[in-house]
């Protein structure tokens, strides 16, 4: 078996740069009658083989390629195919390579649910680079963190980068919420708004501010408080908003349960 493969790997390597020359050299009319003819001498489709898919149908793959087994295997325009794949939601890239004497080999990649995406109060799934996935079948993705705002994704991005500094603290986010088209807010699971500053000073932006909180709670525990927003945009200092809990039992007026 190994024989025969590497044999048709040889005569199949000569055919394409055979058929490349001709095109190059005659043009593509006389080319047509060099598909028909490497046809006929067995160079047709005879396996189409799909790798790399999890979300994505191979039925949907198989409804945009246009191909039919028998066909001959020069005549299959790669790149047309490759351009057709990716226009699937779940496809991020794709390879669609030959492999004489008879297959299309198709390699995807796909797409990493990151967000759902709130605009115009309809939620839709992004991946990590802000790219729209789906608009149905959220309901398995409630876990992901929300993103809102207008232009939120072409910044998704940014934020990825700030958040990935802490990732455990990142996984309490619940709420990104992109403020003026200039900066971020954080909402935590247990309400507590952090609010991180625009990133047009290169000295303190929302990478630096988000370094600081990670600091602030890791020594003071600042999500376990009864603080309603977390105010870090300015430098040398941080605004805290209590919450009404919690100034009843700064004033001495919080009763035990």
């Amino acid at each position: 078996m190994i024989a025969i493969r590497e044999y048709w790997l040889i005569i199949g390597t000569g055919v394409l740069l055979l058929f490349s020359a001709i095109i190059f050299t005659v043009g593509r009319p006389f080319a047509n009658d060099v598909m028909q003819a490497t046809g006929s001498a067995g160079f047709v489709l005879s396996n189409l083989e799909i790798t790399g898919t999890k979300r994505t149908e191979r039925k949907d793959v198989l409804a945009l390629l246009d191909v039919d087994l028998g066909m001959p295997l020069m005549s299959i325009d790669l790149n047309a195919l490759q351009v057709r794949i990716e226009n699937l939601p779940w496809v991020r890239r794709a390879s669609v390579t030959r492999v004489l004497p008879g297959d299309i080999n198709i390699k995807i990649e796909e797409r990493v649910p990151y967000a759902l995406w709130q605009k115009a109060g309809k939620l839709q799934l992004i991946d990590d680079e802000g790219v729209v996935i789906t608009r149905r079948g959220l309901a398995g993705f409630s876990d992901l963190v929300m993103i809102v705002g207008e232009e939120a994704p072409k910044h998704i991005a940014t934020i990825r980068k700030t958040l990935s500094l802490s990732p455990k603290l990142a996984a309490e986010i619940e709420t990104v919420i992109r403020v003026g088209e200039r900066r971020w807010d954080l909402v935590f699971g247990n309400g507590i708004r952090v609010k991180l500053p625009d990133d047009s000073n290169p000295n303190y932006n929302s990478v630096s501010a988000w370094e600081r909180f990670v600091r602030l709670e890791e020594k003071h525990r600042l999500l376990a408080r009864e603080l309603s927003v977390i105010d870090m945009r300015i430098a040398d200092r941080m605004i805290i908003r209590v919450t009404p809990t919690g100034r009843r039992m700064m004033d001495g007026k919080e009763w035990a349960t």
